[in-house]
């Protein structure tokens, strides 16, 4: 891999070009004739692309999916023909891999549908039954002292962030940093981090800027379809992962912050939270003293990687997954321990009347409590 790395939400950036004469199909078995040759060489092979690359490949039944997927291609003439077959056995194997097209080949695709009579089926999809989480407008981070029964309380929003380069990314970490910093000189007894609405973007800058309080070491990891591990670190003022290769984001400026001992961290959730905000999460989940509450997280904590087809159609192949520092698998999102119900206002609550703030709250105490 490069020096720089964006994983804008949630995938490898690989880009492999795959040709069409690759030898024989891993596969072999008499299907419908009424596909043509070439369309058929062409679905055989994404077919071998996905079977050799899939997360959990070794759970699925490749002959019962690889004949399903043909029947879906059924009266196929050319490549384009097969996309909605394709994009059925992506969605079998992981609901997070589809397939992407240029507009070209969409416009291609879309002829040939209104002008050949054939007895294709479509695709399956999934459609978001929730409304938008009402934290995405956030967009810089924020900090707060609240104070309850006594209890000082550090209150941090992480928002999404894409930087621009690494220096931008560099000033959103060491920022965050100091907002940490200058929240811990009121000596906070436990900390509340925001992850609602965080829909992703670089996942590095973030863990960096949070490393305060995430603690230095490995903090989780992502999982990919050999069984290795690429082990994500915060150390020294500087996130990135170790493993069978290594790489780590620009540190932070100046000297990396730091708070003392292990204080309890209340991690707050919900729909919006998404792909890297989701990483983020995943790395404060199996820490001690520390407990999620909100909703279940979007469910996009995997990692992928694309496989351009010869005709330039691109399949996004999950083949990773997050995994927590005891290595449990996150492959659709995060629960939270503590369920809160849906917001169904269309503004953001107060802090003061936020349902979620005040059940992490109340937990914090009563971990500070335990503690004393």
């Amino acid at each position: 891999m490069s020096s720089e790395r964006s994983f804008v939400f949630g995938l490898f950036a690989v880009f492999l070009t795959i040709g069409l004469v690759e030898g024989p199909s891993l596969v072999c078995e008499t299907y419908d004739s009424s596909i043509s040759t070439g369309a058929r060489a062409y679905l055989e092979h994404a077919l071998d692309v996905i079977q050799q690359n899939a997360l959990h490949r070794e759970k699925i039944d490749w002959g019962t999916l690889r004949r399903e997927a043909m029947e879906h291609a059924a009266g196929a003439e050319v490549p384009v023909d097969t996309y909605d077959a394709i994009r059925w056995a992506l969605h079998q194997v992981n609901r997070h891999s589809f397939l992407q097209l240029s507009p070209e080949l969409e416009k291609r695709e879309t002829n040939r549908k209104s002008h050949v009579k054939t007895a294709l089926k479509p695709a399956t999809t999934e459609t978001q039954g929730e409304p938008a989480s009402i934290f995405l407008s956030r967009d810089r981070p924020e900090i707060r002292l609240l104070e309850r029964a006594g209890v000082k309380i550090g209150y941090v929003v992480v928002p999404h962030f894409s930087p621009r380069g690494d220096a931008d990314g560099v000033r959103f970490e060491t920022a965050l940093q100091h907002l940490i910093a200058q929240l811990n000189t009121d000596h906070p007894r436990g900390w509340i981090v925001d992850l609602r609405g965080n829909e992703g973007g670089n996942m590095w800058p973030m863990l960096a800027g949070l490393g305060p309080l995430l603690g230095e070491g490995v903090a989780g990891a992502f999982h990919d379809s050999r069984g290795e591990n690429l082990n994500w670190f915060y150390r020294d003022g500087a996130a990135g992962y170790e493993g069978t290769e290594s790489w780590s984001y620009p540190k932070v400026e100046g000297v990396p912050y730091r708070v003392a001992g292990s204080v309890p961290v209340a991690v707050l959730i919900d729909r919006g939270t998404a792909s890297s905000a989701e990483a983020v999460a995943v790395a404060f989940r199996g820490k001690p003293h520390t407990r999620f509450f909100g909703e279940h997280t979007l469910g996009v904590s995997t990692n992928n990687n694309n496989y351009v087809l010869s005709d330039g159609a691109n399949m996004i192949l999950t083949i990773g997954v997050y995994v927590d520092r005891n290595g449990q698998e996150y492959e659709n999102g995060i629960e939270p321990d503590v369920r809160m119900a849906l917001q169904e206002d269309l503004q953001l609550p107060p802090v003061e009347r936020d349902e979620a703030i005040s059940a992490a709250e109340q937990w914090l105490i009563s971990n500070t409590e335990e503690n004393r």
